[in-house]
């Protein structure tokens, strides 16, 4: 654990030191060093410590989640250095921050720790989408801050009839909490405002907003990485008290009301923030029926390919300058055109990359039904993901610099046959995904002509889907 809380405090440290100095992406990269040195001592993890003394020690654990989220946070920490030069200071050292709250929070087996770690990203993130000062980046920062904090109230609700229940906090020590009324509530209660953060459905209706008018560079790294804090705190307190059905339940409705909502999106990085909350769903029944390796599996693929299509598609609002999918084709570069294919390639599942692993993975141990399920989401994310073909068939002759090209589509291609070589039984998913990818991508023509009046979620309408889901699920745990 010493060597993972050095790796920490580094990030921290460094990130604070940004603030006051000039130097601050050189600092931030002194930061990814610490980390990644840290990171190899003690990897392949530890076991159950606590951080602290007494009864308010923090309990860590470097189990297989906490390993893989750091290693894909290194990695996009290194993408996003390599992309992103000559901005301010100051968005240098939030973004050394917000890497090190994601690597303390993946350790974290504290109700109240994991708490405070996802305050601590939802407001650095705040500060990140409205960073240019725009006014569409400062309206989406707000409703991000708003919607997050009122998930967070009803989380912390959660803490205090979880604690009033059973006098702890620990993950560990709940596992074994006798069930009771004021233990249900809390759950519930929990699990709601995790998923207020997670990006999942009805909850969250602050990430199309937020992910499509930040900085590409920061909607990169918040669809690839931070949103998927929610759904480790989630994973972690469904796994605690048993509640798996929920994340199934909660990844239907995330996966499909997400496809819905892409497929009628004019405007390209809201298109690829919807896509991320279908993509969630995906990940949210992995971990449901208990595919755990898959899900992790899933949630690096979807890190490395969302990083690849947002930072294409800043690159192609540049080019094309537009935001909206119609107007880009035939405007953008050689590059851009490939970043944005190969990322909707992986995301939809091709062969032999890291995402069809994924996919095959969590197919393998799901009951008969989920397999259609999962069909069903391959569909529609196909056809959805087709929207982006027109952009990618014909564009300038010129060619830009993509520094972060290379390495996401390496570790997306090579994480796919390294996956494919270690679980040669995942093969044997290769026609279903195929046929799914096919099916979609033959029924986009006759879907994009389709009118269908879908709702933007102002404000208010997301605060109220917020609090009825709350209570759907408040009143669900209380009649277990």
């Amino acid at each position: 654990m010493t060597a993972a809380l050095v790796g920490v405090l580094g990030y921290f440290c460094f990130g604070v030191l940004g603030f006051l100095t000039h130097r601050a992406r050189l600092l931030s990269a002194l930061a990814l060093l610490v980390g990644t040195v840290s990171f190899s001592l003690w990897t392949p993890g530890f076991p159950l410590e606590y951080l602290g003394l007494g009864d308010w020690a923090i309990p860590w654990k470097g189990d297989l989640i906490s390993a893989a989220f750091w290693g894909l946070s290194l990695f996009l920490h290194l993408i996003l250095l390599l992309e992103e030069k000559g901005r301010p200071r100051r968005f240098y050292a939030l973004l050394t921050l917000l890497f090190g709250t994601v690597l303390s929070l993946v350790l974290s087996q504290d109700l109240f720790n994991l708490y405070v770690s996802l305050e601590l990203t939802s407001l650095i993130a705040f500060l990140l989408v409205g960073i240019e000062g725009k006014a569409a980046q400062t309206w989406a920062s707000l409703k991000y801050l708003i919607l997050t904090s009122s998930g967070m109230i009803f989380y912390l609700l959660g803490v205090g009839f979880v604690f009033a229940a059973t006098g702890t906090l620990s993950l560990p020590a709940l596992a074994s909490a006798s069930p009771g009324l004021a233990l249900h509530l809390g759950v519930g209660l929990l699990l709601a405002g995790a998923a207020a953060k997670g990006g999942v459905f009805l909850y969250a209706q602050w990430l199309p907003t937020a992910h499509g008018y930040a900085p590409a560079a920061v909607s990169a790294v918040l669809s690839g990485l931070v949103v998927k804090m929610g759904i480790v705190a989630m994973v972690r307190i469904a796994g605690t008290f048993q509640a798996g059905e929920v994340l199934i339940i909660l990844g239907l409705v995330t996966g499909f009301l997400g496809i819905l909502h892409a497929l009628f999106e004019p405007h390209l990085k809201v298109f690829l923030a919807y896509s991320t909350v279908s993509q969630l769903g995906y990940l949210l029944l992995g971990f449901g029926w208990g595919a755990w390796e898959g899900a992790i599996a899933y949630a690096i693929a979807h890190g490395l390919s969302k990083a690849l299509l947002f930072l294409s598609a800043g690159r192609a609002e540049k080019e094309g300058k537009s935001h909206l999918i119609d107007r880009l084709a035939g405007r953008l570069s050689v590059a851009t055109r490939l970043g944005l294919v190969i990322g909707a390639l992986a995301s939809a599942g091709v062969p032999p990359s890291v995402g069809y692993a994924a996919k095959a993975m969590i197919s393998g141990v799901v009951p008969a039904w989920g397999k259609w399920a999962l069909f069903a989401f391959s569909v529609g994310t196909a056809a959805t993901l087709s929207r982006l073909l027109p952009l990618v068939l014909c564009g300038k002759k010129g060619e830009r610099s993509f520094p972060a090209l290379l390495l996401l589509v390496g570790s997306i291609v090579g994480g796919g046959v390294a996956l494919l070589f270690l679980r040669r039984g995942i093969s044997s998913d290769l026609l279903p995904t195929m046929a799914g990818i096919l099916v979609g991508g033959a029924t986009y023509p006759f879907l994009r002509r389709a009118s269908l009046g879908i709702p933007k979620w102002r404000l208010d309408e997301a605060l109220l889907g917020l609090f009825f889901s709350v209570l759907t699920l408040g009143l669900w745990f209380l009649t277990r």
